[in-house]
């Protein structure tokens, strides 16, 4: 799977890395591995980064069924999504759309600096 999980205890964020091409299963599965990882603690924050993918191809399908499922993480901890590219930053705000009963604390930015700030961490 294209993806590095890292959940960092310390400043309670489980980041997701995508990088290469990223399609349905790989994105829909990535949930497993997030709620399987003995690390994981759901009052974390979550950063999800698009920023290494090359390829995206994500169906609106799959976007609807991962925001109709309830969350792994806490109603109040902040999601952000990092979406330089058009295409991502797109589909990001579309699962937004989608989301906004599951995850009310989504938010979808262009850099990670953005998303730490709103964290109000500094850099890894």
């Amino acid at each position: 799977m294209p993806v590095v999980l890292k959940i960092d205890a310390r400043r309670r964020v489980v980041y997701s890395t995508f990088y290469g091409k990223l399609t349905d299963d790989e994105l829909l599965g990535h949930r497993s591995a997030i709620a399987s990882d003995p690390d994981f603690n759901g009052e974390f924050s979550e950063i999800v980064d698009f920023s290494a993918v090359s390829e995206l191809t994500i169906s609106e399908a799959a976007l609807a069924s991962m925001a109709s499922r309830q969350s792994l993480f806490s109603e109040s901890v902040l999601h952000i999504v990092v979406a330089p590219a058009d295409v991502a930053f797109q589909l990001a705000n579309q699962f937004k759309t989608f989301a906004r009963d599951t995850r009310r604390n989504l938010m979808v930015v262009r850099t990670r600096a953005e998303a730490y700030q709103l964290l109000g961490i500094g850099p890894e």
